[in-house]
């Protein structure tokens, strides 16, 4: 299933910063939020020969590396970017993006170490919730997986992509009617959902039903 990225941009707050700096990061945050992230990533690389030591850089730098697939140099930038920030001192979208960059390169434990730190620096971030759960389902921990999709949509009760997502674990779980409920309410979000999910949760709802499982709804 899809998973969706979260990305935060963070301000430049450098002293001293010159204007072409300036303007640099300007054109870098049009550049991302337009989708150019070669573009970006050349930009940022301009920034950091002059302002080296920039933890905001270098996380942004990293997310534009992991949507070119470039997962490596994402976490080069990302232990760059805590090395600078220092010991005790954590950021939930660079501990997010750091757990995705090490997921992506097959570093499962690893990942899912990242995704627990996120998660404690802010445990109401469903996005962080959602993706560790994922990662969990892919190591094939499926009651783990569940309990995190419950903890998302504690924290958002109307995430689609946690809905559809706990329905397909409860599902392999062996768990349909409560599988069931999940697939009801996550059509009712389902607006910007990928076409694959709503149609596999209209499949599961209609043979549920006309199996007379349980009663239409």
């Amino acid at each position: 299933m899809k998973r969706h990225l979260p990305f935060a941009f963070w301000a430049a707050l450098l002293a001293g910063c010159t204007s072409q700096v300036d303007a640099q990061l300007d054109a870098a945050q049009l550049e991302m939020r337009q989708g150019a992230y070669e573009h970006a990533v050349d930009l940022y690389a301009e920034v950091l020969e002059n302002v080296p030591r920039a933890p905001n850089i270098h996380t942004n730098m990293g997310f534009a590396l992991l949507q070119l697939d470039r997962h490596a140099e994402a976490l080069a930038h990302f232990e760059t970017a805590q090395a600078q920030l220092g010991a005790g001192k954590a950021d939930v979208s660079l501990l997010h993006n750091w757990a995705s960059a090490l997921e992506r390169l097959d570093r499962l434990e690893e990942a899912e170490a990242k995704y627990a730190e996120a998660a404690q620096v802010d445990p109401g971030r469903a996005s962080v919730l959602i993706n560790w759960a994922n990662l969990l389902g892919r190591m094939g921990r499926l009651d783990d997986a569940e309990q995190r999709y419950a903890q998302a949509l504690a924290a958002e009760p109307e995430s689609a992509l946690a809905w559809v997502n706990r329905g397909y674990t409860l599902e392999r779980l062996g768990r349909p009617e409560e599988a069931l409920v999940c697939y009801r309410t996550f059509l009712t979000f389902s607006d910007d959902a990928p076409s694959d999910l709503i149609d596999h949760a209209r499949r599961f709802v209609a043979q549920a039903e006309a199996a007379g499982q349980v009663a239409g709804g």
